[in-house]
């Protein structure tokens, strides 16, 4: 009889385990605008994983069958682009059970460097950010009419837009934005930028400081932007919401690592988003053309362009220092009280 009963607590353990697996999902967009979906098990599982499309992330029609059934050993499965002007998410339902929903973190948009969408990612209480809610990006000034028509289908309504004044340009009024809100980081960096690297003043030494005093310089000259971003995201009738500047990296990278703080995402997490402009930017886009010049001004202009790790670091400690801890600059400059970011967490995560 206790053999029986040993055998019966193994059994009731090992479902236990495979109910209780750690997944993690993944989507990208292959050159040819298919969906791979990709995902991990730990431990290994065997079974099948039913795939749903929505292009709602918060709506799923799973009463109808699957778009598509596959083996959850086989690690992945590609899904064409069925719908190519809107922007799509899956559910995936591991063993009929356990679900987990996911979109490409990147849209292939032609003349919009670095969108993408910050929907996926996993706090430190294991509450997750919806997709489809908050995008960042860089400038919306040239749009093809077939990313305009996938824009307006993700239904944004409010457009966040971080860069000074010299440097903005209305987006086209066939997004059907609602709200277009222009909060200058007022630093004004790259007009002071361009006529040194015209004179062919900077080298890489150079650069990396000029990078590190700019994003200190985010912390205390550009927080009221930051304080107006925060009361904008609090205004649940905004989303879903893009914040932006001209590449999307160094004000939006900035404001963006300050939400996430205040969501309580892991710092592994907020700087590998923040390194994620590295892959989605594309440096070839830029106002200035450095072919000319010599080899340590073309330097300086690649680490400028760069999403360093040490940037974002170099600022962060230095909140830290000032301030004793993120969570207390968030309070203290910017406003975002516990029972503000009880409210955004509300909004954003699940």
């Amino acid at each position: 009889m206790r053999y029986l009963q040993l055998c019966s607590l193994l059994l009731a353990l090992s479902a236990c385990a495979t109910h209780s697996a750690d997944i993690d999902v993944a989507c990208e967009i292959d050159p040819q605008n298919n969906y791979l979906l990709k995902w991990e098990t730990t431990p290994r599982i065997e079974g099948e994983v039913q795939i749903y499309q929505s292009t709602d992330p918060e709506r799923f029609d799973t009463e109808k069958p699957p778009i598509k059934v596959a083996s959850i050993q086989t690690g992945y499965t590609l899904i064409p682009d069925s719908i190519p002007s809107q922007r799509s998410y899956f559910l995936l339902r591991f063993n009929g059970h356990d679900d987990h929903i996911v979109g490409a973190r990147a849209e292939r948009l032609k003349y919009i460097e670095n969108f993408r969408d910050l929907g996926g990612y996993t706090s430190k209480n294991g509450k997750q950010l919806r997709w489809g809610k908050i995008f960042r990006s860089g400038e919306f000034n040239t749009l093809t009419a077939s990313s305009i028509n996938r824009l307006k289908n993700m239904g944004i309504k409010t457009l966040i837009d971080f860069r000074d004044s010299e440097d903005v340009i209305k987006p086209s009024p066939e997004l059907g934005l609602d709200n277009v809100i222009n909060l200058p980081g007022a630093l004004h960096y790259r007009q002071n930028l361009l006529p040194r690297l015209q004179k062919e003043e900077l080298r890489r030494g150079d650069a990396n400081l000029f990078m590190q005093d700019l994003y200190v310089a985010m912390v205390s000259g550009s927080k009221r932007a930051f304080k107006s971003m925060f009361n904008q995201l609090l205004v649940e009738d905004n989303y879903p919401i893009v914040l932006s500047c001209v590449n999307g990296k160094d004000y939006t990278g900035f404001a963006v690592s300050l939400l996430l703080s205040a969501l309580d995402m892991p710092e592994e997490v907020i700087m590998n988003d923040y390194l994620l402009s590295n892959r989605y930017f594309d440096k070839r886009r830029t106002a200035f053309d450095p072919k000319d010049c010599c080899d340590g001004t073309q330097e300086a202009l690649s680490l400028i362009q760069t999403a360093d790790s040490r940037f974002l670091s170099y600022a962060r400690d230095y909140i830290r220092q000032q301030y004793g801890s993120i969570n207390n600059y968030l309070e203290e400059e910017l406003g975002v009280t516990p029972e503000k970011r009880k409210q955004l967490k509300q909004y954003l995560l699940h």
